[in-house]
């Protein structure tokens, strides 16, 4: 009888236990960081953002993996695996790889065919990303195309018309506040969003959004990190300022992290942590200050207190 009952204790223990562990799914999309040597940066620096985005990516329990090299980057594109999701760390500089040569366009219309046929989705955080193109082996460390370069990548995935002249800040929406506050992520309400879009299509979803007071185009709203449909795949511009990769990688975060499960915008958000990292310094702050005015206090005291006459005279007073 008592065997019994602890093996039914035991087994108890072991359901308890399986409650309590998170549970561990499949990514349905493979991640990549698009973090190469052989190409430069524009309006961030490509090791803050790649190191802060690394950061946020695990504390929202993101698995990923990192495209170091220019060839490995003309290898993913060759072989076209499906259902990646590709996040550029470059800002406005788009990594080319050395078979184009200067051949954005072709460049283009391949990478707009994975993600069309093969589910793609291509993530650009920050600025007008294909503005500038980069391959030290080729067309040089960063290389200026500016609009023709942004007006081919924007054919090639076969969306219409665009204005990245924004210039403005924009502000979060519900969802983007959602989704950070059950990933635990801190995100800025307010956001620069120097090259957030506007265009006729309506974006599937959004975290950021220029207040229409502020700006439109011919009457359309601009958008900072927002998904686009394009076939099976998707195009997120985020158009952000440079600056802060601290805050602008946790909202990229925050944004994969979705994509990979939209169910988290339907979470209910972990309580507040009673001390955070910001209470426990100020906390700390505190403490030193005490312990300073304490031993001060003391020296003090010590020093104002009547001094005891040397043993010698003393005894010659008696």
């Amino acid at each position: 009888m008592r065997k019994q009952h602890v093996s039914v204790a035991f087994a108890l223990l072991a359901l308890a236990l399986l409650t309590l562990a998170p549970a561990v799914h499949a990514q349905p999309y493979k991640v990549y960081l698009l973090y190469v040597a052989e190409a430069g940066d524009s309006w961030v620096s490509k090791d803050a953002f790649a190191s802060f985005l690394t950061t946020h990516l695990k504390k929202a329990g993101v698995s990923f993996e990192v495209i170091k090299s220019i060839d490995d980057w003309e290898k993913l594109v060759d072989q076209a695996p499906e259902n990646l999701i590709i996040v550029n760390c470059h800002g406005e500089v788009m990594p080319i790889p050395t078979k184009y040569g200067d051949n954005y366009t072709l460049f283009y219309q391949d990478l707009a065919r994975n993600v069309r046929e093969k589910g793609w989705i291509l993530v650009l955080p920050i600025g007008l990303t294909t503005w500038l193109i980069g391959n030290e082996k080729t067309v040089g460390y960063t290389n200026v195309v500016d609009g023709p370069s942004v007006s081919a990548f924007r054919r090639s995935l076969g969306l219409p018309p665009i204005n990245p002249w924004c210039d403005q800040n924009a502000q979060i929406s519900d969802l983007g506040k959602r989704v950070a506050a059950v990933l635990g992520l801190d995100v800025p309400e307010v956001v620069g969003a120097a090259r957030a879009i506007a265009t006729n299509a309506t974006p599937l979803w959004y975290f950021y959004k220029v207040p229409e007071s502020a700006k439109t185009w011919d009457g359309l709203p601009y958008y900072s990190m927002a998904a686009w449909k394009v076939g099976k795949g998707m195009l997120v511009w985020g158009g952000m300022s440079g600056g802060d990769e601290m805050r602008k990688t946790a909202i990229t975060a925050a944004v994969v992290a979705y994509i990979l499960d939209p169910t988290l915008a339907e979470k209910t958000p972990p309580p507040p942590p009673l001390i955070t990292p910001e209470k426990a310094y100020m906390y700390v702050i505190v403490a030193a200050v005490v312990v300073l005015l304490a031993v001060l206090v003391v020296v003090l005291v010590k020093g104002r207190a009547p001094k005891a006459p040397p043993p010698a005279a003393a005894e010659k007073k008696q």
